[in-house]
């Protein structure tokens, strides 16, 4: 992946499971469970035995990712490992290039206030209400001289800039990799006087490099979920990326539109379960409008993924814009924001205009921030809620606005008509499960220590056993064809769902 001076949005590979026609070159190898059983199931490391006996037995391991509770090998091992008692599933890794998705407009010096003011930004810093106390971590392929540019001197002075860390390399950030994260930093939190302010002055910042932009692996799916174990670990409230996945090199397996069914792919389903860990998401639709491909993608088709759209400064759709549905026919993207001819530095720290959903997305995060500052009692479903009813077209939604354009008075106003809710209880547990139809496994997302009861349509119990990951496996291959239930339960709350063995 080369990134412009300006922008350059990539493709990146966080897929493990779905393209067995992938020239694969690691696999994902994941284990049946946890060594502390006590600890927190996501901040408990992988099983440390377990890797070493994998070591020890002359089986490397690249990496690992507490989330999955999976490490990475070379498929060379993969026979080797299938013997190990510990191991509950393989799965491969695609070995994908990234592609270009741009849109870059290089004209005269700008200023930010039409930007901001276009979702009444600029009034609701006037209250006082900038994301003092809210943390936003920051996903992209590198930020350029943020440590050096002048204009983000007030970051550094107010020690806005909690941590950085460069997942390429596994080292701290250099700030020698590509502009395009230095430009989505700026918009959405630079306070430059009289120059440039960006959509949450006061807010903290998390900046995370997860891709190699000289060159393109399977790997940086790796890089960018153990980014996210890591921003989940030090607080970050808000994670905003300014990237899509969805066509890949030739041969090399593409996301089909088919895929952008919020459940599908591996990106989205690690962006829900940042949502359910407490962490509001936020991700640019993508350049696509005036391309074949067209849609949003992913991690965008999430349910609970806020997904952002660009309009111009005449608050008309533009052309390059991803335009919905999901595959399963919801809307997509939820809102829109200014991401044509935005003001934004150069990699010499000179102010200019740039286009792209990438420019957009960064207002919205920002947004909120600034809500999430004045509203911490609500919770972030409230709050996401709140943004799409302040939109212009909140009654009338289609596929190119989403419900349109937000305006955070609005949404402010929403907020403080409802009581304070620091917890969202439910009594429906959560749970992922697919494929269905299956004829040999059963993949389970849901809370780590749930119980499963499998009875077939008779109501006798077939198989039962504990769930100690968040992505768990069943093995149903030995199994009559025919209809089933699937019962999960995890304290007071359960799900049921009928399962198709063919």
């Amino acid at each position: 992946m080369k990134l412009s001076n300006y922008l350059r949005i990539s493709l990146v590979t966080l897929l493990c499971f779905f393209f067995s026609i992938s020239k694969s070159q690691n696999s994902w190898v994941y284990f049946d469970g946890k060594c502390s059983i006590s600890e927190d199931f996501f901040k408990a490391s992988v099983c440390q035995d377990y890797i070493n006996q994998l070591n020890a037995d002359g089986i490397p391991v690249i990496g690992s990712s507490k989330w999955l509770n999976a490490v990475c090998i070379p498929d060379k091992f993969i026979n080797q490992v299938k013997s190990y008692s510990f191991v509950s599933q393989i799965a491969p890794m695609g070995n994908y290039s990234l592609h270009n998705s741009a849109i870059h407009e290089d004209f005269s010096y700008g200023n930010s206030d039409w930007q901001m003011d276009m979702i009444n930004l600029i009034n609701y810093h006037k209250q006082g209400n900038s994301g003092k106390d809210i943390t936003i971590g920051i996903f992209d392929g590198g930020f350029w001289k943020v440590d050096s540019l002048p204009i983000f001197d007030s970051l550094w002075s107010n020690n806005q800039i909690i941590a950085t860390k460069d997942f390429v390399t596994n080292s701290p950030m250099k700030f020698d990799q590509s502009t395009h994260g230095m430009q989505v930093l700026a918009l959405a939190g630079i306070n430059y006087p009289d120059s440039m302010v960006g959509a949450a002055p006061k807010a903290n910042f998390v900046l995370a490099r997860t891709e190699n932009t000289s060159s393109e692996t399977h790997l940086e799916e790796l890089n960018w979920v153990n980014a996210l174990e890591w921003a989940d670990s030090i607080g970050v409230d808000i994670i905003h990326s300014s990237l899509g996945y969805s066509l890949f090199d030739s041969l090399q397996g593409d996301y089909s539109y088919q895929d952008m069914d919020g459940k599908s792919t591996i990106i989205t389903i690690a962006a829900q379960m940042a949502v359910e860990r407490g962490i509001f998401v936020t991700n640019s639709a993508g350049n696509s409008g005036n391309k074949p491909w067209y849609y949003i993608t992913a991690p965008c088709d999430g349910k609970d993924v806020l997904c952002v759209g660009a309009v111009d400064s005449f608050r008309q759709i533009t052309s390059f814009s991803s335009r919905g549905p999901t595959s399963d026919g919801r809307i997509k993207p939820e809102v829109c924001a200014m991401g044509r001819k935005n003001t934004i530095p150069d990699s010499k720290g000179i102010l200019r205009t740039g286009s792209g959903t990438s420019f957009s997305g960064p207002l919205i995060a920002g947004m909120v921030a600034c809500l999430k500052s004045k509203h911490s009692e609500q919770p972030n479903y409230q709050i996401f809620n709140a943004i799409i009813e302040s939109c212009h077209q909140y009654e009338n939604p289609d596929f190119e606005y989403g419900y349109g354009i937000p305006n955070v008075l609005i949404a402010d106003s929403i907020l403080n008509s409802l009581p304070s809710a620091n917890v969202r209880k439910t009594s429906k547990l959560d749970a992922t499960v697919s494929p269905n139809p299956t004829s040999n496994t059963l993949q389970i997302r849901t809370e780590p220590q749930s119980i499963y009861y499998l009875t077939n349509n008779h109501g006798k119990l077939i198989k039962n056993g504990q769930l100690f990951n968040w992505i768990n496996f069943i093995d149903v291959h030995d199994l009559i064809e025919g209809v089933y239930y699937l019962e999960i339960k995890n304290g007071n709350k359960n799900m049921i769902k009928k399962i198709i063995i063919n």
